[in-house]
């Protein structure tokens, strides 16, 4: 059986390979001499692109989104073509390995290379929020020496290491090429989007159109921030607890009903192996994934 389905992936990968082979073969245009070129005035026709057809498509705006949040210049065509290739080699290989089950782990293996650039995305994220505060000060102290806003995002850009840098770095070098401060700020915001971040975004923005200090503003951002981390990490401490008890006692139902099902193989044949006891496990796992999630809601408090 196994053998046929891996008959069967391989034909459809092969016919998948043949007729996007066919389809560039057929949209490129036929081969012209120099002097056709020169003499030849009517509009060439445009080469179909599958890559910037992929690139366009909402899957791939919305994977270029997360990969330049995480500061990645992968292109989303190439994140998709290494999808597709995981997904066919998985269908075909997973399942002599776990039967079944292979179809559904192809599919987990094909999208390990999406879940990597989120996972990127939402560590260069949290890098940024936690040297906020520190550009936010060598900003101020910049403006504070006389210089002008470029040269104290330059002075980051020096500074600084990890995301902060590479952040900074790409603000000069669109500031270097003729885009304005609150265009650039703005465009940061857009990527790493944070209420924090906005504040400073904001802070820029009023400064240009009203005037004011804006390296006191700044500092009094980077105060602030500092302020409500060290209040969210006391509150942390405070409800460690009670963040600890959901996660124990919603693992003492299904720990509960393998220890019993391992002292007791009948019992736990008539709940795995019977509809009426497969029907009652459902129903008890739905009442206790809403009980996690209700009491992980009641544990959470907001600063």
């Amino acid at each position: 059986m196994s053998l046929g389905l891996a008959t069967i992936a391989l034909s459809a990968a092969a016919g998948f390979v043949v007729a996007v082979g066919a389809l560039l073969y057929l949209a490129a245009p036929a081969e012209r001499g120099a002097a056709q070129f020169l003499t030849d005035a009517r509009p060439r026709p445009r080469r179909f692109d599958i890559a910037a057809a992929l690139d366009a498509s909402p899957p791939g705006r919305r994977i270029a989104r997360d990969a330049e949040a995480a500061g990645m210049t992968t292109r989303p065509s190439s994140l998709l073509f290494l999808s597709v290739g995981l997904l066919v080699i998985g269908y075909v290989l997973l399942p002599g390995f776990v039967g079944d089950l292979g179809a559904p782990a192809a599919v987990v293996v094909a999208l390990v290379p999406y879940v990597n650039v989120r996972r990127r995305a939402g560590m260069h994220a949290r890098e940024f929020k936690r040297q906020l505060p520190a550009a936010l000060d060598l900003i101020a102290n910049g403006l504070r020496a006389g210089q002008t806003e470029v040269q104290a995002f330059r002075l980051v850009a020096t500074e600084m290491t990890g995301s902060a840098k590479e952040e900074f770095e790409r603000l000069t070098r669109e500031l270097e090429l003729g885009a304005t401060v609150e265009s650039v700020t703005a465009s940061l915001h857009e990527r790493l989007p944070d209420p924090d971040l906005e504040l400073a975004v904001d802070a820029i923005a009023l400064s240009h159109r009203v005037g004011g200090d804006l390296a006191k503003m700044l500092s009094d951002i980077a105060q602030t921030i500092r302020d409500r981390d060290r209040l969210s990490r006391e509150v942390g401490a405070l409800t460690a607890q009670g963040r600890a008890s959901v996660w124990f006692v919603t693992a003492l139902a299904p720990v509960g009903l393998f220890a019993v099902s391992a002292l007791n193989p009948e019992w736990g044949r008539l709940m795995f192996q019977t509809g009426p006891g497969r029907l009652l496990l459902g129903v008890v796992a739905a009442l206790v994934a809403l009980g996690f999630f209700v009491a992980r809601r009641a544990a959470r408090v907001e600063v």
